[in-house]
């Protein structure tokens, strides 16, 4: 990763060692120098980026913090730089290495990860919780796996943001594929972090753009560079996909790339769908993708004999076709809203199955 030197210029002095730490903390390729005041002899040359909140000599690597969100201001062609110094540290140092790229022409050096983890997440129909389990899974490997995991959503309507908060003011998703795709600014692509939400758990994502998903108006070509290009930052061990129920060519293009695909369904019996599913599936790309398919019952509730038995019958016909990895209760409790976000407890009845998932699908447990 690129190693980037910053002064911060602050006669608070409290308040610059504050700046600092977190920028460390968001940013780990980032080393600091704190100054009271303006340093003689173009001491400032040595830095990559200036941080100041007094008044300077103006260079064009100098960024003003400002004390007021209606003060900012970036014109990157007169190279004027105003970014509000309270406001969230990730935000900040996303600005930072977007200015960075964008003065310099350099760009995040890639250090690709053999072994990161690509799992889709889909059902046969909506309402299944498809969504909740994919974000429940990115949590607990963020958490308790210690992984760097990205949530990437296709579905037409996304769900990013009744899960993490987003930055009004941030760059979105539209920003990242327009440099993604202008063969101009391919070399400059400049860092993802420029573009990206985060939750407490340290789950990450694109900020989603206005109104429909971007993604699905992409072609299968352009989607696979999307999630390449993800990939090849080295910054994610796990990269999750939520497909919703689509079948379009995008989806299948994901299906393609996924290590494990996981079919969300809400009742343990397969259904006809499922079959017709599983034969399209192996219809157009043959049986090595099928072979990673996998399912998780959703909203199971334990049975009483009878049903279960009717249950089983129902199921033989395709019980070859879709191996059973996890069963998640039905658990309204573990569901709730914090800060008008949705939030999935990890010590609930829900949560501790979800644990079992992630072992499963980490190659550290067996079905």
């Amino acid at each position: 990763m690129e190693n980037m030197k910053l002064a911060i210029i602050t006669k608070d002095r409290e308040y610059g060692r504050a700046l600092g730490f977190a920028l460390i903390n968001a940013y780990k390729n980032f080393t600091v120098t704190l100054y009271q005041s303006e340093p003689i002899h173009n001491q400032l040359e040595a830095f990559d980026l200036v941080l100041t909140d007094i008044p300077i000599e103006k260079r064009g690597n100098v960024i003003f913090l400002v004390e007021k969100p209606s003060m900012v201001e970036r014109n990157d062609e007169a190279r004027d730089f105003k970014l509000y110094k309270y406001g969230n540290v990730r935000h900040l140092a996303g600005e930072l290495l977007f200015i960075y790229s964008q003065l310099t022409g350099r760009k995040a050096l890639p250090i690709k990860k053999q072994d990161m983890k690509l799992i889709a997440f889909c059902s046969i129909e909506g309402g299944t919780g498809c969504t909740a389990a994919a974000m429940a899974l990115a949590r607990e490997l963020s958490r308790f796996h210690d992984q760097r995991v990205m949530y990437v959503s296709l579905e037409e309507l996304e769900s990013t943001l009744d899960y993490i908060e987003g930055f009004p003011e941030g760059k979105s998703i539209s920003e990242y594929l327009y440099h993604l795709f202008n063969e101009d600014d391919t070399a400059r692509l400049p860092f993802i972090e420029s573009f990206l939400v985060f939750d407490d758990h340290g789950v990450e994502a694109f900020l989603p753009s206005p109104g429909r998903n971007v993604l699905k108006s992409l072609s299968p070509e352009e989607t696979q560079r999307f999630i390449s290009a993800v990939m090849d930052t080295g910054r994610y061990d796990a990269l999750l996909l939520d497909l919703g129920s689509s079948l379009d060519k995008n989806a299948l293009s994901c299906y393609e790339m996924a290590n494990h695909i996981c079919m969300v369904a809400n009742q343990e019996a397969s259904m006809s769908k499922e079959g017709r599913f599983i034969e399209y599936l192996t219809f157009l790309k043959g049986e090595k993708l099928t072979e990673r398919i996998v399912k998780i019952v959703n909203r199971f509730q334990k049975m009483d004999q009878e049903v279960e038995a009717k249950e089983k019958i129902g199921a033989r016909e395709h019980e070859e076709l879709m191996r059973v990895i996890c069963r998640l209760p039905e658990d309204p409790a573990s569901f709730f809203l914090q800060g008008g976000l949705k939030t999935i407890r990890s010590d609930g009845a829900y949560g501790k199955r979800i644990k079992q998932l992630a072992d499963v699908l980490m190659g550290s447990a067996v079905i």
